[in-house]
């Protein structure tokens, strides 16, 4: 069974130790304020484990006048000082002149033999046109050293009594002012002490910052067949699920699709690995009990499970069939492309999905939830590749899902012959009810960070290819819906018209008479089949059903 780790949380500063094996944890943030005494009851100080305690405080120390202070800048934390400039170091020509941040960190406890802690963030620039140094001690003596603009500082000694940092600018030559701002700040368990061993003890942050398209990130080293689930806040009290992602036993960047811009408000991120106490998933029937209007005395929602042979771990598909369908017939769906992936085809109440005027009015939205999270439980789950795929009713509940699941439950999702609901998007903004009905009657923003793909036909009698309404409901355009999608994630552009889509030539990927409009990079996908029906046959013929079997699968399981 992989470790069951602790959350890996992100404070202005901290990161923390698991139960019961050696990690470090990690995030990163802007640090909002100045911090005076902060200790790890402190209510921000989540995930510490092992019995591991400590206090910090910041402040700034110089002997010019007058007294410098710790200062909340629109970037970071740094130090104020009688000057029009955000000052750390105003000349460095005299020791008057240095002036220095200081992070203290005392009645360390809980730490096992061999370990330490580890102070490290990032410091920005300087003013002026020539680069300054900062450098590290532990109080006492040098033990790093680095660039304002290039590099994280980072220091790691058994008890880290006194860490400071200083700006070093020039020794001679014209006085210069400089900035020290440092807006990451975190703190690691390092070191192969304490049960467990160390299995995890490179699984440590590398890299962070902003790119070149104002979207900030964080890179760490990952631990092969773990995942782990990265979450957002703006506050350190809310936190947000985001996206999961598979470990590799190497580096991982995680970037937000989110812009850092002027006056939005700088996000803190965190990952917390997923646990899994469970041990391998099996085949088996895997039940979740509901209790709602049409069974107040509780009803037992099933799910039926195929596992491919090998240790995993593996991706997983969840298969949602059609209004009158069955598990049993959707555990196939995709056979013979799919082999490779657990496969998990859960019942709809009444052999229907809860999206608009079906039989069921089942909690089904809660039902995927519960569903996914107990999947996640397993070893042999690789919860950074989970993917939906739905046909028809199916379909329709995958659209309802996109909308209102956050962006940790699952990363791919493929919809079959229906688009959205005209309800599900009107007036410019996606639409659910948080009590989970079918009114969509408040207004929601979808999770970011996913892949979608989409297949109608043109002569899909039931669910009109154009829009408009059938005896099922009111449909918005098929390529309109998956634009929709492609926006919230990230697309700027408009519509792709009509025209605009790549035919299939047998040699592109897909067959004529398949017609391909892609955006994001192909992360979002959608397919119209000319003269297809509502299984996807054209002419009596369903050639090209099957062939949708393989363009879907290998979307989901890229």
């Amino acid at each position: 069974m992989k470790s069951i780790l602790a959350r890996l949380p992100v404070l202005l500063l901290l990161a923390g130790l698991l139960q019961a094996q050696t990690t470090v944890q990690f995030g990163t943030g802007k640090i909002t304020g100045s911090v005076t005494g902060l200790g790890s009851a402190d209510p921000n100080v989540s995930g510490l484990g092992a019995g591991i305690t400590f206090d910090l405080t910041i402040a700034a120390t110089s002997t010019a006048t007058p007294a410098l202070t710790v200062a909340n800048h629109a970037d970071g934390i740094g130090v104020a000082g009688g000057s029009p400039h955000e000052i750390d170091n105003r000349n460095n020509l005299t020791a008057a002149d240095d002036e220095s941040l200081v992070f203290t960190l005392g009645n360390v406890t809980g730490l096992a033999a061999g370990q330490s802690l580890r102070i490290s963030g990032i410091g920005t620039r300087s003013l002026g046109t020539t680069e300054k140094q900062y450098a590290i001690s532990d109080g006492t003596t040098p033990v790093g050293s680095g660039s304002f603009n290039t590099s994280p500082f980072a220091i790691s000694v058994p008890d880290l009594a006194s860490v400071m940092i200083t700006a070093a600018g020039p020794s001679s030559g014209t006085p210069l002012n400089s900035r020290f701002i440092v807006y990451q700040l975190l703190l690691t368990v390092t070191g192969n002490g304490g049960p467990g061993g160390n299995a995890n003890a490179e699984a440590t942050v590398t890299g962070t910052g902003v790119d070149g398209g104002d979207h900030p990130f964080f890179t760490f080293n990952s631990v092969a067949g773990e995942s782990y689930e990265i979450q957002c806040s703006t506050d350190l009290a809310s936190w947000t699920p985001m996206t999961t992602l598979s470990g590799t036993g190497g580096s991982i960047t995680y970037t937000d699709e989110a812009v850092q811009a002027p006056g939005v408000p700088r996000k803190f991120h965190r990952a917390i690995t997923v646990q899994t106490p469970n041990g391998n998933l099996t085949g088996t029937t895997l039940g979740i009990t509901q209790t709602w209007a049409q069974e107040p005395g509780g009803f037992s929602r099933s799910a039926v499970v195929q596992v491919p042979a090998g240790p995993g771990p593996h991706p997983v598909i969840i298969l949602l069939h059609g209004n009158g369908g069955t598990a049993a017939g959707m555990i196939g769906a995709l056979d013979p492309h799919a082999g490779n992936a657990i496969r998990v085809a859960p019942s709809g109440y009444l052999t229907s999905w809860n999206v608009d005027g079906e039989a069921s009015k089942a909690p089904d939205v809660a039902f995927i939830r519960d569903l996914i999270a107990r999947l996640k439980t397993y070893d042999n789950v690789d919860a950074g590749r989970i993917s939906l795929f739905g046909i028809s009713n199916g379909s329709g509940m995958t659209n309802r899902l996109l909308i209102e699941l956050d962006g940790a439950a699952f990363q791919n999702a493929g919809c079959q012959v229906s688009q959205m609901l005209a309800k599900m998007h009107h007036d410019g903004s996606f639409w659910f009810n948080a009590a989970g009905t079918n009114a969509y009657d408040q207004p929601i923003v979808p999770a970011r960070c996913r892949r979608i793909i989409s297949l109608n036909g043109t002569a899909d009698p039931l669910i009109p290819y154009a829009g408009g309404t059938s005896f099922i409901g009111t449909f918005i355009p098929a390529q309109e819906s998956i634009h929709h999608f492609a926006r919230i994630i990230a697309e700027t552009g408009p519509q792709l018209a009509d025209g605009d889509g790549v035919p299939g030539n047998g040699t592109n990927g897909y067959s004529t008479p398949f017609v391909k409009y892609s955006y994001l990079g192909g992360r979002v996908v959608h397919y119209k089949l000319i003269g297809g029906n509502h299984g996807l046959a054209v002419g009596g013929s369903f050639t090209y059903a099957d062939e949708a079997k393989q363009i879907v699968a290998a979307f989901l399981l890229q």
